[in-house]
């Protein structure tokens, strides 16, 4: 599965979201979209659900273009938007069966693959449980269940992670890993913890533009030499003017805490080099730091 995007731009009342984006997207790994709030995330991917229509440009999905032909992506398509909307009366396999009834499928078809994707998301016992009374994680779970009905080939999950506690985090991005197996999984999010794991290919949206596309171990490859690190002690000038711009961070470590900067060049001369993290490639990007 192939998602081309060609020349893409989108205004609003002449206010410019994005300009000329060009991405190929292809399936066997997922995909992660990453970018500070208010980056345009959203945007792009109501595009690509073909929930809006972009100011300018095509997106090709196997060759159709879905703008004018929104039917081809819609056929086959699963999204899980940021909040998942429900029936809080409902329980989740009433609720399933509704959105299933919706999308043409019949009772039959239906009740076998609620039973199979309940259990896939690992809430098989609770399916007779209303909505209500289920965590945002157990929700998100259903989300991505009521994604899957109909077995679509495209699933688009938008900042799915927001507001779950770290186990939930791990079990949804588990479960999304283990889609974009055989799926073209699209993951939107300003989290980078939620694709350092499972993405195979990010792209990084930023005013407008894309800054970035490609694999996440080359990202961090480029980022060698632009991260520094110094322990924390008592002649260390006051820690707040190190901590004052978002390219500095505290790490704890087994010898103490450590600063670190992602910087050409370090305001101490105790800093040492150190290997980059993606979070740290990626916060580079944005600051201009990591040459690209």
């Amino acid at each position: 599965m192939d998602l081309i995007i060609k020349q893409l731009s989108k205004h609003y009342d002449g206010t410019k979201i994005f300009a000329d984006l060009q991405a190929e997207l292809h399936s066997g790994g997922a995909i992660g979209l990453l970018g500070p709030n208010g980056a345009g995330k959203t945007t792009l991917l109501k595009i690509l659900t073909t929930l809006q229509k972009p100011t300018h440009g095509a997106v090709y999905l196997n060759g159709t273009n879905i703008i004018t032909h929104p039917k081809t992506m819609q056929a086959v398509l699963g999204y899980l938007p940021q909040q998942v909307p429900y029936f809080p009366n409902l329980t989740a396999q009433e609720y399933l069966t509704y959105l299933a009834s919706m999308k043409g499928m019949t009772k039959r078809a239906a009740q076998k693959q609620i039973a199979q994707l309940l259990q896939r998301v690992h809430l098989d016992q609770v399916g007779q449980k209303r909505l209500q009374d289920f965590s945002g994680g157990m929700r998100q779970r259903v989300g991505i269940a009521a994604a899957l009905l109909n077995e679509p080939a495209v699933v688009i999950a938008d900042e799915p992670t927001t507001g779950l506690d770290p186990e939930e985090r791990v079990t949804l991005r588990n479960l999304l890993a283990e889609l974009a197996r055989d799926h073209l999984v699209l993951l939107s999010t300003h989290i980078v913890s939620d694709v350092e794991a499972i993405a195979s290919q990010i792209l990084i949206l930023h005013k407008g533009r894309f800054l970035y596309q490609g694999a996440p171990n080359a990202l961090i490859q480029k980022a060698q030499g632009c991260v520094w690190a110094y322990p924390v002690t008592s002649e260390l000038p006051a820690m707040s003017q190190y901590l004052t711009q978002d390219t500095s961070t505290l790490v704890q470590k087994p010898e103490g805490i450590q600063i670190r900067e992602i910087t050409q060049k370090p305001r101490q001369k105790e800093a040492q080099q150190v290997l980059p993290t993606l979070e740290e490639a990626y916060l580079g990007v944005l600051k201009g730091v990591v040459p690209l």
